[in-house]
């Protein structure tokens, strides 16, 4: 039996973040997994989506915040009801209407999961305090669907003490097409004229803290052919380049949504920077990882777990505050150590295959939807 999911997600062309890269490679892994995909999105995302039965709806987005337009809630409920969905899935969040989603897949007696991306941090901290009444304000709409995805115990933890109930959270770590992005060879170095790339990947927005990375980079005073790669867009774009200048050794990719151009980058780097100060498990960390980069990362969100776990590590995790001079230091460690790079790489690359494969993850979920489609319908014999 072919399982039906309508997906409300992110899809890519103006956009490429974390949540992106979720809804394309999971919902691109079900698809060729046998299931019948039909794809929510707003049209302010772009138009490159995973599968070609998609539903564009209208929005206005304010920071991180997506408003409907009016009547948008209408539209999903014609749709869902043409398409009759085993199993509603939503991405965390997508708009403000992430709890009525699953009230209306309820109605149709389809089973609903979310998961839950939103970023966290230590709660000591005045960006982990913020966090939490996000947390907050989200629960309400968690707490509509038969299962929620968490990204970690902590995060399970976190989203228990917000009001979700805890029989209804599932741990499943992010994973990435370990099979796909890999180490190999790449142009890019030899184009850009770079002896030694350091790169980051991601929104260019105060809280992944490009800022005090460039202000770092420029501080060591390295050879114009040591070069720090940018790649992302945000609402710190202009301010940032104006910070590097026109000149020198600081270079900025723009937005990169295509997979080929995101490995190109990965492939050539020499030493992936993520300074954030606030996390859930960052894709882009995961893929740094499956292509073979050094790491260099803040304790934000599971990047310690993910990185520092049992065994050799898999990364250099420095403080999230105070930010120097750690960041300096394990930069400079690692721009004189080649073979140290090498390990870390190494390491970093078996780590992710190990425990965050696109494989495992999609066989996982699949499980999980069957369980929440079984309970559901025994919930409801019930009621």
């Amino acid at each position: 039996m072919v399982m039906r999911v309508a997906w409300f997600g992110h899809a890519g062309g103006r956009r490429a973040d974390g949540l992106t890269a979720y809804s394309d490679q999971t919902v691109t892994a079900l698809a060729a997994a046998g299931c019948e995909i039909r794809f929510f999105h707003h049209d302010l995302d772009g138009d490159s989506t995973p599968v070609a039965d998609v539903v564009a709806l209208e929005g206005v987005r304010f920071k991180t915040v997506t408003l409907p337009a009016p009547r948008t809630l209408a539209r999903i409920e014609r749709a869902l009801a043409d398409f009759r969905p085993d199993v509603v899935h939503c991405s965390v969040s997508v708009s403000l209407l992430d709890g009525a989603v699953a009230r209306v897949a309820r109605g149709l007696g389809a089973a609903t999961v979310a998961t839950c991306h939103l970023p966290y941090a230590s709660a000591q901290s005045a960006r982990g305090r913020v966090m939490r009444r996000l947390y907050h304000y989200h629960a309400a709409g968690l707490q509509e669907y038969d299962r929620c995805i968490a990204l970690s115990n902590d995060q399970r933890d976190l989203l228990v003490r917000v009001g979700v109930a805890p029989e209804r959270i599932v741990v499943m770590p992010n994973a990435v097409d370990t099979a796909r992005i890999c180490p190999g060879p790449s142009a890019l170095k030899q184009a850009l004229g770079a002896e030694l790339m350091v790169s980051f990947l991601g929104r260019l927005d105060p809280e992944k803290r490009v800022e005090e990375l460039i202000h770092s980079f420029l501080a060591r005073r390295w050879p114009s052919d040591h070069l720090l790669v940018i790649a992302g867009s945000g609402s710190q774009d202009r301010r940032l380049r104006a910070i590097a200048g026109p000149e020198g050794p600081v270079r900025f990719l723009g937005m990169v949504t295509r997979m080929e151009d995101r490995l190109e980058l990965l492939r050539a780097t020499d030493l992936f920077v993520l300074p954030s100060t606030a996390e859930g498990l960052s894709l882009a960390l995961l893929e740094a990882m499956a292509a073979g980069c050094a790491i260099v990362a803040t304790d934000a969100g599971e990047h310690r777990a993910v990185l520092a776990g049992a065994g050799d590590g898999a990364g250099l995790v420095i403080p999230v505050y105070p930010l120097e001079p750690a960041l300096g230091e394990a930069m400079e460690r690692l721009r004189g150590d080649p073979a140290a790079r090498r390990r870390l790489g190494e390491a970093a690359r078996s780590r992710v295959v190990a425990d965050h494969s696109l494989d495992a993850y999609v066989a996982d979920l699949l499980g999980l939807y069957a369980s929440a489609a079984a309970g559901h319908e025994v919930g409801s014999a019930l009621r």
